[in-house]
């Protein structure tokens, strides 16, 4: 089989596809990739396990001319290759991807669609949904499968009308349970101390890029709640920084920042998740957030916002809370919850380590492969 994998971005690809082409790799399938390369933004990923790399100048603006010279790029190389599938994903790459594979499908060209998050979702703006649910519709009959990450997603395009010849849940991308795995007392100490960070300190950790969607505003507004009462807590922040002007602001104009790292864009988020008490996610819509599965891993229990894909991920009152988006006032409610009964941790952790074994990446891959073999691809 020779395979395409498709998305907006270079990073999409390295940070949520390679184990599962490298599994096909080991298989002996090819497997090429286009992209529009964002290294600089985001470095250290690898991805050299795929055998050839294709510039596409995709946007993620759904308004932006670039898509044009996307679908005329993209769809020499669907052309010129001979591929046996296409495997696209985030929004714009998918809609351009399938426009531009509808001449090969005819002549066999399977297409796969995994959706990392509909744009249309409960919450979304009028707007959102008039343009976003049309398009997706009308593309769904040029997908031979439509996978989907969250149980949202999968029961608006099996009730929706969607026409694909295939709708599929998949819990994810799946999460490396050899690399996310607890750590002892003695190890989350010597992190702490590696990273300078007071080993008595309750540390609350939220790794996402900084913009609208991720809500940083609403998780530092319940931290100005939190340190009325508590003066030794930390949050962690790690993530790309190109829209942290508003954070930054927030926090001086509130005395957040001696509460706040802004760690920026990081490679060891393993090892900053085993070092706090709690993982927390003040996100307004999310596909299925990779950030509170390797959180579970970790066994840490989660605070989080009531959308799409946290719902998915934290059953309240087990593994976590869920707070309503942007209750801020409740969100710390919950945080200090731990903060006073510190064996919740444990007991809320160890319940997120029986939830999450369903998104390990072994289990994931299977099932993408049960996929790609209904397909008859291998």
């Amino acid at each position: 089989m020779k395979v395409l994998f498709v998305a907006t971005v270079r990073s999409h690809i390295g940070q949520f596809h390679i184990p599962f082409i490298k599994k096909l790799k080991a298989l002996g399938h090819t497997v090429d990739a286009a992209y529009r390369d964002n290294s600089a933004d985001k470095q250290g990923l690898d991805t050299s396990a795929l055998d050839t790399v294709y510039e596409v100048p995709f946007s993620r603006s759904p308004y932006s001319l670039d898509n044009i010279k996307a679908y005329r790029v993209l769809k020499k190389i669907i052309d010129d290759n001979d591929y046996d599938a296409v495997h696209c994903h985030t929004p714009m790459g998918a809609v351009v991807t399938r426009l531009a594979a509808r001449d090969a499908r005819k002549k066999g060209l399977k297409v796969i669609y995994t959706a990392h998050g509909f744009h249309f979702y409960k919450g979304a703006s009028t707007l959102n949904w008039k343009v976003f649910y049309p398009i997706e519709k009308y593309l769904s009959k040029y997908t031979d499968c439509l996978i989907t990450i969250n149980q949202e997603d999968y029961q608006l395009a099996t009730a929706g009308g969607f026409q694909s010849k295939r709708i599929q849940y998949v819990a994810g991308v799946g999460v490396d349970l050899s690399r996310f795995k607890p750590v002892t007392a003695t190890e989350k100490s010597a992190l702490r101390q590696e990273y300078g960070i007071d080993k008595d300190a309750f540390v609350m950790i939220y790794p996402a890029d900084f913009c609208e969607r991720k809500n940083q505003l609403m998780l530092l507004s319940a931290l100005k709640e939190i340190t009325l009462q508590y003066k030794n807590v930390k949050l962690l922040l790690p993530g790309l920084q190109t829209y942290i002007a508003p954070a930054e602001q927030y926090c001086r104009e509130n005395d957040l920042l001696p509460y706040v790292e802004f760690m920026g864009y990081r490679r060891d988020i393993d090892k900053l998740d085993a070092l706090a008490d709690i993982s927390v996610s003040s996100s307004r819509q999310e596909g299925l957030p990779i950030n509170l599965i390797e959180a579970m891993a970790l066994g840490n229990p989660i605070v989080a916002t009531d959308v799409r894909g946290n719902n998915d991920l934290v059953q309240d009152g087990v593994n976590g809370y869920l707070v309503p988006l942007n209750d801020s006032k409740l969100m710390a409610k919950r945080i200090m919850h731990f903060i006073e009964e510190p064996a919740l941790v444990d007991r809320f952790g160890a319940a997120s380590l029986q939830l999450v074994e369903k998104y390990s990446v072994d289990a994931v891959m299977e099932e993408m492969l049960g996929i790609y073999r209904s397909l008859e691809l291998i």
